[in-house]
Formats: structure tokens, C-alpha cells, sequence
């Protein structure tokens, strides 16, 4: 039988089909002894929620985070949110994992991004912001991570190539921005355009599902941005040595990217191009998930999606 996507499951079939888990959690129920088992299974198509009624403890103790596992269950509604009550599951082993079926990925070509992404940074004028860049642009390795990273875990751009794709996004709209605002340095606002979030590539696993790393959760991708571009800052060799005033503008537009403190970011912006990329950021964050949340919820008959986390509201969808 061939396998359901996610994108398939409607209201009322029963499905036999394989999913990566994303998430589990055993719940108590209400009023009675016992609990249920919610998993969060997923394709490379979307998110489903999974539930386990009948030996939910023994099932919980079976399946991990990370695992593939085929169901047979059925699919009903509640609270307008799809759900699938299985019967039967099966942890499949790892010969039977092709990540281009099971984990998110950009529509968008990669090698067009990423040529584009290059096509800007050999426009940079800057001695100094161009060979920065370019050390990391050369790095073979690097840019392997770079292209295949997600910009998220669950918000914007939650999917093997989305770092690539959100920078690009920032970076075209960096070099509008400078063509809007003459006064604004355009070199300066490309560059950490482009270097805002590489701290991601250490911030997130992808290899069964994306989830956030160890160094992630310690540290976070603006302090390890931080850290990597001031070392490549370090080792760059031949010409004038990096101008320090200049040193400081870079590593303070990834400090300061996030805006707020309460957004987690260690600083605010102190300058026109700093506040510029923190804006542009949170544009296309914000595009992103609206535009993810009306994917998501594509029934016609909807005039609101449900409540989104990351937006703190109800989406309007027609």
C-alpha cells in the first residue's frame, strides 16, 4: 500500500502509512486512571498529532523521538484540528528512512540560491566585508551546512535548506532597502544580511528531525554567530588588517539582530544598518509564518486558522 502523506490525511480514512516523530508526550487522563500517548508525526509534507488510547505506558517506553514508525490508525476532527487514533504501530528500522520523504525541505532550488546569495557578495566593494564573506563562501564544508540547515524548529522556515532560503530573503531585501535610503551602507547591510544567523548551523540537528543541539540550548545561535565570525575575523590573512571600528559594526549587527531583550537579543540595535537587518529579519520571519499558517490551513470553508503560538493570535485566511 503506498504511503499517506500528511498533506493526504482528511477526516474520516483510515491510513497505513510512516512518519517520523517529532515529539511525544504521556498524558494523564482526566477523572480516571491511565494515560494517553500524543505523538507529533511527521512527513516531509506536514505535522499530524497521533494518539494512543489502550497501553499508552507500554508504547511510550517503545517509541523514541527521532524514530520512524508505521501506523494504522483512523482519522477524525476535534476542535477543527485533525488527528489520528491509532491502532497499531511498528518501529521500522533505519534502512527504511529516506529523508526526502520524511523531513520538511525548500521548494526553492538550492544552487540558485545560493549562486544569488555569491552574485551579492561579489557586488561588496569593501576589501575587508568581501574576504570575510568569502572565507566562509570558499569553505566547502561550511557551505554544505549552510545549505542544507533549517532557520527553525517549528517557526519560520522549519526545513532542510531554510537557513539558506531566509538569508537570501534578508539579503535581497537589504540590497532594496539600499536603494531606497542612499544613506545607508550598503556593503555593511549586505554583509550582515548574510551573516546574521550562521550561528544556526551549530543550533540545529536535522538528521531524523530537526531539533535544536546541546550547544543550541547553552549558548544560541547569536553567541555562536558571534564567536565563529570573530575568529574568521582573526585568521583572515593578506591585506590590511581588519579595521577594528569595522569589526565592531559586524559583530554587533548579528549581536543586536533580534532586536529586543525580551527577544532574546543581547543588545538592541545602535545603528541606521544594525536596525535595518533586525527589521528585515522579523519581515521575513513574520511573511514566512503567516504565509505557512494559510499553507496549513487551505480548507476553503475556513475563514480562521487555529490559535497560532508563534504569532500569539488567530490567523484570518480568506
Amino acid at each position: 500500500m503506498a504511503r499517506v502523506n500528511v498533506s493526504d490525511i482528511k477526516s474520516g480514512i483510515k491510513i497505513i502509512s510512516k512518519f517520523i516523530i517529532n515529539d511525544k508526550k504521556l498524558i494523564p487522563f482526566k477523572g480516571k486512571p491511565g494515560h494517553f500517548l500524543t505523538l507529533i508525526m511527521a512527513d516531509s509534507t506536514g505535522r499530524v498529532e497521533g494518539k494512543i488510547w489502550e497501553r499508552a505506558e507500554d508504547a511510550n517506553g517503545l517509541i523514541n523521538s527521532g524514530d520512524l514508525l508505521e501506523i494504522k490508525g483512523s482519522v477524525i476532527e476535534y476542535n477543527g484540528v485533525l488527528q489520528v487514533n491509532i491502532a497499531n504501530f511498528r518501529v521500522c528500522p533505519d534502512s527504511e528512512f529516506d529523508p526526502r520523504e520524511f523531513l520538511p525541505t525548500s521548494s526553492r532550488d538550492t544552487g540558485e540560491m545560493l549562486e544569488e546569495i555569491r552574485g551579492m557578495i561579489d557586488s561588496i566593494e569593501n576589501f575587508h566585508l568581501k574576504s570575510l564573506l568569502l572565507s566562509f563562501f570558499d569553505d566547502g564544508e561550511w557551505v554544505r551546512e549552510f545549505c542544507a540547515v533549517p532557520a527553525a524548529k517549528a517557526n519560520h522556515q522549519a526545513h532542510l535548506g531554510g537557513l539558506l532560503e531566509h538569508t537570501l530573503n534578508v539579503a535581497r531585501a537589504a540590497a532594496a532597502a539600499a536603494g531606497l535610503y542612499p544613506g545607508l551602507d550598503r556593503d555593511l547591510l549586505l554583509a550582515g544580511s548574510i551573516l546574521h544567523d550562521i550561528g544556526k548551523i551549530k543550533e540545529y540537528s536535522y538528521s531524523r528531525n530537526i531539533d535544536v543541539t546541546d550547544q543550541g540550548r547553552l549558548l544560541g545561535h547569536i553567541v555562536m554567530g558571534v564567536s565563529e565570525v570573530d575568529r574568521r575575523i582573526s585568521c583572515l590573512a593578506g591585506g590590511e588588517a581588519f579595521p577594528e571600528e569595522l569589526r565592531l559594526k559586524v559583530l554587533h549587527i548579528i549581536t543586536s539582530h533580534h532586536g529586543l531583550y525580551e527577544w532574546q537579543s543581547p543588545k538592541k540595535p545602535k545603528f541606521t544598518e544594525a536596525a535595518v537587518v533586525h527589521i528585515l529579519d522579523m519581515l521575513d520571519s513574520v511573511v514566512d509564518t503567516f504565509t505557512r499558517t494559510r499553507e496549513e490551513n487551505s480548507d476553503r470553508s475556513l475563514s480562521w486558522s487555529p490559535w497560532n503560538r508563534a504569532l500569539e493570535r488567530f490567523v484570518y485566511l480568506k
